[in-house]
C-alpha cells in the first residue's frame, strides 16, 4: 500500500494544489462524505480521479482517498471485474469546471502507460451546451458540467440515481426523512445535502443494484463518534436496517440496507482525510473494524 501511495504521489503534480474539504453538516447532522469504488485496477483508477482534479489526501485506511471540494473518492481493494454504474441505481455522479473545453484538452492530451492513451476509458460530448461524459478505467460514469462561476479548478456537483417510477418517490422519500435532504425549488426530483445534490430520474425497469459494483455506494459523513452513536439509534427509530449496525471504529461507520438496489454508509470524521486536525479520539483507539489490541470485533463483516 505504502508502495503504491508513493507512485501515486507523482501524479499529484498533474493538478496543482487544490484545497479540498467536505461541506459543513446540516441541522441532522450531515454531509456527503464519500463515494467508494471497487475497480479491477485501482492505480489506473485512482489515477483517474486525480486527473479530473482530485489530489491524493491522508492515507488513513485500506483505501486510496482522492479528494475534491464537497466529497472524498475512496479507491478501494480490487474486485476482478469492473462492473460499470451506467444503467444502475446510481447511473453516474457529476461535478463542475469552470472551462469545459480546455479541462476536455488536458484529459485527452494525457498520455498514459496503457494502451488506450488517456486517463479514461471513454471520453463523450454531452446532450446539451457545457456537458461533457468520462468514463473510468474502472467503469464509473462522470458527468462534467461547466461553471464558469466555480473558482477551484474542479468541485463536486451531484449523485444521479435512477429508480422505476413505482418505488420513486419512496426513495426520495427515504433521503428526505433518514438524512435532512431538501426539495430544490424549482427543479422536480433534485434535493440537497451539504455537500451536493442528490437528483433521482424515473427509469423504464428496475435499475441494476450498485452493491458489488465497480461504484458500490455513497457514503454520508458525521463529525464524530458521539453524533453518530446517537443518530445511529435516531435510524433505527425510522425503521433503517442495518447491514453493519453502530460500534467504535477508528473511521467509525454504520451500513444500511436499503428497499431501492443501493446501501449506504454513513461514517464520522471523515474530514481528517483533508486535516487530521478533524479526526477524533476513536482513530487513535481502534482500527477499522473496531478492534482494540487483543480484542476481535462483535460484527460480522
Amino acid at each position: 500500500m505504502k508502495k503504491l501511495m508513493l507512485i501515486l504521489g507523482v501524479a499529484v503534480g498533474l493538478v496543482g494544489a487544490l484545497y479540498a474539504q467536505l461541506a459543513p453538516v446540516n441541522e441532522v447532522g450531515i454531509s456527503i462524505g464519500h463515494l467508494h469504488v471497487f475497480p479491477a485496477d485501482r492505480e489506473k483508477e485512482a489515477k483517474a480521479w486525480l486527473a479530473l482534479g482530485g489530489q491524493l489526501e491522508n492515507n488513513l485506511s485500506n483505501n486510496i482517498p482522492v479528494g475534491f471540494p464537497g466529497i472524498v473518492i475512496l479507491v478501494g481493494n480490487p474486485r476482478p471485474d469492473n462492473l460499470g454504474s451506467e444503467g444502475t441505481v446510481i447511473d453516474h455522479v457529476a461535478f463542475r469546471v469552470p472551462d469545459l473545453q480546455a479541462s476536455l484538452d488536458r484529459w485527452k492530451g494525457v498520455q498514459t502507460w496503457w494502451k488506450n492513451g488517456t486517463w479514461f476509458s471513454k471520453i463523450e460530448s454531452g446532450s446539451k451546451p457545457g456537458q461533457a461524459f468520462l468514463t473510468t478505467p474502472g467503469g464509473v460514469k462522470i458527468e462534467v458540467l461547466e461553471d464558469k462561476s466555480l473558482k477551484s479548478p474542479v468541485a463536486f456537483d451531484h449523485v444521479h440515481y435512477y429508480m422505476d417510477a413505482a418505488r420513486l418517490k419512496a426513495m426520495e422519500d427515504y433521503y428526505v426523512k433518514m438524512f435532512g435532504a431538501k426539495p430544490v425549488k424549482g427543479q422536480a426530483d433534485v434535493f440537497t445535502v451539504p455537500g451536493g445534490k442528490l437528483i433521482f430520474t424515473s427509469a423504464a425497469t428496475a435499475p441494476t443494484p450498485t452493491t458489488g459494483r465497480t461504484l458500490d455506494h455513497l457514503g454520508f459523513n458525521m463529525l464524530n463518534a458521539q453524533v453518530l452513536g446517537t443518530f445511529s439509534n435516531t435510524l433505527e427509530e425510522k425503521g433503517a436496517k442495518f447491514q453493519r449496525p453502530y460500534e467504535p471504529a477508528s473511521m467509525g461507520m454504520i451500513r444500511i440496507v436499503t428497499d431501492f438496489g443501493t446501501n449506504i454508509e454513513v461514517t464520522k470524521a471523515q474530514g481528517g482525510y483533508f486535516d487530521t486536525k478533524l479526526l477524533d479520539e476513536g482513530y487513535y483507539q481502534v482500527d477499522e473494524g473496531g478492534k482494540k489490541q487483543g480484542e476481535t470485533p462483535t460484527y460480522k463483516r
